[in-house]
Protein backbone atom coordinates (compact mmCIF):
# COMPACT_ATOMS: atom_id res chain seq x y z
CA UNK A 1 0.00 0.00 0.00
CA UNK A 2 1.32 3.44 -0.92
CA UNK A 3 1.55 5.58 2.21
CA UNK A 4 1.60 8.73 0.07
CA UNK A 5 -1.89 7.98 -1.17
CA UNK A 6 -3.35 8.35 2.33
CA UNK A 7 -4.33 11.90 3.36
CA UNK A 8 -2.14 13.10 6.22
CA UNK A 9 -5.15 14.37 8.19
CA UNK A 10 -7.09 11.09 8.00
CA UNK A 11 -7.45 9.40 11.38
CA UNK A 12 -9.61 6.88 13.23
CA UNK A 13 -11.65 7.53 16.31
CA UNK A 14 -10.90 4.83 18.87
CA UNK A 15 -12.04 3.41 22.18
CA UNK A 16 -9.99 1.23 24.50
CA UNK A 17 -10.96 -1.03 27.42
CA UNK A 18 -8.79 -2.87 29.94
CA UNK A 19 -10.01 -5.87 31.94
CA UNK A 20 -8.35 -7.89 34.66
CA UNK A 21 -7.56 -11.43 33.58
CA UNK A 22 -9.54 -12.86 36.51
CA UNK A 23 -12.59 -10.79 35.46
CA UNK A 24 -12.33 -11.99 31.87
CA UNK A 25 -12.18 -15.64 32.90
CA UNK A 26 -15.44 -15.23 34.81
CA UNK A 27 -17.20 -13.09 32.21
CA UNK A 28 -15.80 -14.20 28.85
CA UNK A 29 -19.23 -14.81 27.28
CA UNK A 30 -20.54 -11.39 28.31
CA UNK A 31 -17.28 -9.80 27.19
CA UNK A 32 -17.48 -11.45 23.79
CA UNK A 33 -21.08 -10.39 23.26
CA UNK A 34 -20.20 -6.81 24.21
CA UNK A 35 -17.19 -6.61 21.88
CA UNK A 36 -18.97 -8.08 18.88
CA UNK A 37 -22.10 -6.00 19.35
CA UNK A 38 -20.01 -2.86 19.76
CA UNK A 39 -18.08 -3.64 16.57
CA UNK A 40 -21.36 -4.01 14.71
CA UNK A 41 -22.92 -0.83 16.11
CA UNK A 42 -19.84 1.31 15.46
CA UNK A 43 -19.18 -0.25 12.05
CA UNK A 44 -15.63 -0.85 13.27
CA UNK A 45 -12.72 -0.99 10.84
CA UNK A 46 -10.24 -2.53 13.28
CA UNK A 47 -10.63 -4.36 16.60
CA UNK A 48 -7.86 -6.02 18.59
CA UNK A 49 -8.03 -8.00 21.83
CA UNK A 50 -5.22 -9.60 23.79
CA UNK A 51 -2.77 -9.16 26.65
CA UNK A 52 -1.43 -5.66 27.20
CA UNK A 53 -0.17 -3.49 30.01
CA UNK A 54 -2.84 -1.05 31.12
CA UNK A 55 -1.84 2.60 31.00
CA UNK A 56 -2.59 4.37 34.30
CA UNK A 57 -4.62 7.57 34.16
CA UNK A 58 -1.88 9.65 35.74
CA UNK A 59 -0.37 12.14 33.30
CA UNK A 60 3.01 11.01 32.00
CA UNK A 61 2.62 7.41 33.15
CA UNK A 62 2.67 6.10 29.58
CA UNK A 63 6.41 6.77 29.47
CA UNK A 64 6.95 4.50 32.47
CA UNK A 65 4.77 1.74 31.02
CA UNK A 66 6.86 1.78 27.84
CA UNK A 67 9.90 0.69 29.87
CA UNK A 68 8.05 -2.40 31.10
CA UNK A 69 6.80 -3.13 27.59
CA UNK A 70 10.29 -3.01 26.11
CA UNK A 71 11.53 -5.39 28.77
CA UNK A 72 8.64 -7.87 28.60
CA UNK A 73 8.31 -8.07 24.83
CA UNK A 74 11.65 -9.89 24.65
CA UNK A 75 10.10 -12.67 26.77
CA UNK A 76 6.55 -12.91 25.40
CA UNK A 77 5.45 -12.93 21.77
CA UNK A 78 1.84 -12.41 22.84
CA UNK A 79 2.25 -9.16 24.76
CA UNK A 80 0.58 -6.41 22.76
CA UNK A 81 1.46 -2.72 22.57
CA UNK A 82 -1.23 -0.17 21.85
CA UNK A 83 -0.17 3.44 22.19
CA UNK A 84 -3.39 4.81 20.72
CA UNK A 85 -2.23 8.43 20.87
CA UNK A 86 0.54 7.68 18.38
CA UNK A 87 -1.42 5.42 16.06
CA UNK A 88 -4.57 7.30 15.00
CA UNK A 89 -3.23 8.44 11.66
CA UNK A 90 -1.27 5.27 10.95
CA UNK A 91 -4.31 3.02 11.49
CA UNK A 92 -5.67 4.52 8.28
CA UNK A 93 -2.57 3.29 6.44
CA UNK A 94 -2.64 -0.36 7.54
CA UNK A 95 -3.34 -2.82 10.30
CA UNK A 96 -1.29 -4.06 13.25
CA UNK A 97 0.17 -7.56 13.83
CA UNK A 98 -2.30 -10.26 14.95
CA UNK A 99 -3.64 -10.42 18.48
CA UNK A 100 -5.69 -13.23 20.02
CA UNK A 101 -9.03 -11.65 19.08
CA UNK A 102 -8.99 -9.80 15.78
CA UNK A 103 -11.57 -8.23 13.48
CA UNK A 104 -10.78 -8.51 9.79
CA UNK A 105 -13.30 -5.98 8.60
CA UNK A 106 -14.66 -6.09 5.08
CA UNK A 107 -12.94 -2.74 4.51
CA UNK A 108 -9.49 -4.25 5.02
CA UNK A 109 -10.33 -7.71 3.67
CA UNK A 110 -11.23 -6.13 0.33
CA UNK A 111 -7.76 -4.59 0.21
CA UNK A 112 -6.42 -8.15 0.29
CA UNK A 113 -8.67 -8.88 -2.71
CA UNK A 114 -10.01 -12.10 -1.21
CA UNK A 115 -13.47 -13.29 -0.17
CA UNK A 116 -14.64 -14.25 3.29
CA UNK A 117 -14.61 -17.89 2.24
CA UNK A 118 -11.00 -17.58 1.09
CA UNK A 119 -10.07 -16.16 4.49
CA UNK A 120 -11.69 -19.15 6.19
CA UNK A 121 -9.82 -21.56 3.95
CA UNK A 122 -6.50 -19.80 4.62
CA UNK A 123 -7.08 -19.99 8.37
CA UNK A 124 -8.50 -23.50 8.47
CA UNK A 125 -7.28 -24.85 11.79
CA UNK A 126 -9.08 -26.71 14.61
CA UNK A 127 -8.00 -24.08 17.17
CA UNK A 128 -9.06 -21.02 15.16
CA UNK A 129 -12.63 -19.77 15.55
CA UNK A 130 -14.14 -17.46 12.93
CA UNK A 131 -17.52 -15.77 13.29
CA UNK A 132 -19.38 -13.86 10.60
CA UNK A 133 -20.38 -10.29 11.45
CA UNK A 134 -22.05 -7.70 9.27
CA UNK A 135 -18.81 -5.68 9.32
CA UNK A 136 -16.40 -8.55 8.71
CA UNK A 137 -14.93 -11.67 10.32
CA UNK A 138 -14.17 -11.97 14.03
CA UNK A 139 -11.17 -14.29 14.47
CA UNK A 140 -10.01 -15.92 17.70
CA UNK A 141 -6.67 -17.75 17.87
CA UNK A 142 -7.41 -20.49 20.37
CA UNK A 143 -9.78 -20.73 23.32
CA UNK A 144 -8.24 -17.84 25.24
CA UNK A 145 -5.41 -15.28 25.01
CA UNK A 146 -1.85 -16.43 25.56
CA UNK A 147 1.37 -14.56 26.29
CA UNK A 148 3.33 -17.11 24.22
CA UNK A 149 6.61 -17.31 26.16
CA UNK A 150 9.61 -17.02 23.86
CA UNK A 151 11.14 -20.23 25.20
CA UNK A 152 8.13 -22.17 23.87
CA UNK A 153 8.96 -21.15 20.30
CA UNK A 154 7.25 -18.91 17.77
CA UNK A 155 3.48 -19.52 18.12
CA UNK A 156 1.86 -21.20 15.12
CA UNK A 157 -1.56 -19.51 15.16
CA UNK A 158 -0.36 -15.88 15.07
CA UNK A 159 2.14 -16.88 12.37
CA UNK A 160 -0.69 -18.31 10.27
CA UNK A 161 -2.84 -15.20 10.61
CA UNK A 162 0.15 -12.92 10.12
CA UNK A 163 0.94 -14.58 6.80
CA UNK A 164 -2.54 -13.71 5.57
CA UNK A 165 -2.51 -10.13 6.88
CA UNK A 166 1.06 -9.17 5.97
CA UNK A 167 0.17 -7.38 2.69
CA UNK A 168 -2.01 -4.87 4.61
CA UNK A 169 0.13 -4.61 7.74
CA UNK A 170 1.64 -1.20 8.48
CA UNK A 171 5.07 -1.74 10.01
CA UNK A 172 5.66 1.85 11.09
CA UNK A 173 2.91 2.34 13.65
CA UNK A 174 3.49 5.00 16.29
CA UNK A 175 4.25 2.51 19.03
CA UNK A 176 6.87 4.61 20.74
CA UNK A 177 5.91 6.57 23.84
CA UNK A 178 8.93 8.82 23.88
CA UNK A 179 12.46 8.32 22.69
CA UNK A 180 15.30 7.31 24.98
CA UNK A 181 17.27 10.30 26.16
CA UNK A 182 20.93 10.60 27.02
CA UNK A 183 21.87 8.84 30.27
CA UNK A 184 18.40 7.27 30.52
CA UNK A 185 19.04 4.05 32.51
CA UNK A 186 15.90 2.40 31.12
CA UNK A 187 15.79 0.60 27.81
CA UNK A 188 12.99 1.74 25.52
CA UNK A 189 11.91 0.92 22.00
CA UNK A 190 13.87 2.65 19.27
CA UNK A 191 12.77 2.77 15.64
CA UNK A 192 14.78 -0.31 14.66
CA UNK A 193 13.47 -2.49 17.49
CA UNK A 194 9.93 -1.27 16.96
CA UNK A 195 10.10 -2.48 13.37
CA UNK A 196 11.57 -5.84 14.44
CA UNK A 197 8.81 -6.29 17.00
CA UNK A 198 6.11 -5.51 14.42
CA UNK A 199 7.57 -8.26 12.23
CA UNK A 200 8.03 -10.83 15.00
CA UNK A 201 5.66 -13.35 13.38
CA UNK A 202 7.37 -13.20 9.97
CA UNK A 203 9.29 -16.26 8.78
CA UNK A 204 12.54 -14.27 8.50
CA UNK A 205 12.18 -12.43 11.83
CA UNK A 206 15.02 -12.31 14.34
CA UNK A 207 12.94 -11.03 17.28
CA UNK A 208 13.96 -11.12 20.09
CA UNK A 209 17.13 -12.67 18.67
CA UNK A 210 17.98 -15.21 16.03
CA UNK A 211 19.74 -17.34 18.64
CA UNK A 212 16.70 -17.52 20.94
CA UNK A 213 14.38 -18.40 18.05
CA UNK A 214 16.69 -21.17 16.85
CA UNK A 215 17.18 -22.54 20.36
CA UNK A 216 13.42 -22.64 21.02
CA UNK A 217 12.79 -24.26 17.64
CA UNK A 218 15.27 -27.06 18.44
CA UNK A 219 13.79 -27.57 21.91
CA UNK A 220 10.16 -27.70 20.76
CA UNK A 221 10.78 -29.35 17.41
CA UNK A 222 9.29 -26.39 15.53
CA UNK A 223 10.77 -25.18 12.30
Amino acid sequence: MNDDAVPSNRTYSSIQFYYRWSWWLENKDAWRQFVLQTAEILDAAQVYSGFAMATPLAYGSRSEVSVWERSLTTHFYGLDIDDYLGMHGELAVGIRPPTWGFLLSDTWREKLDISREQVKLSLHHPSIKIEELSVGLWIELGEEPSLYPVEDGVPALPVLLNKLLKPIRHDHMGLLSGAQWNDDPNERFNDADSLRWMRRFDADSDWPSAELRQRAAKTTGKQ
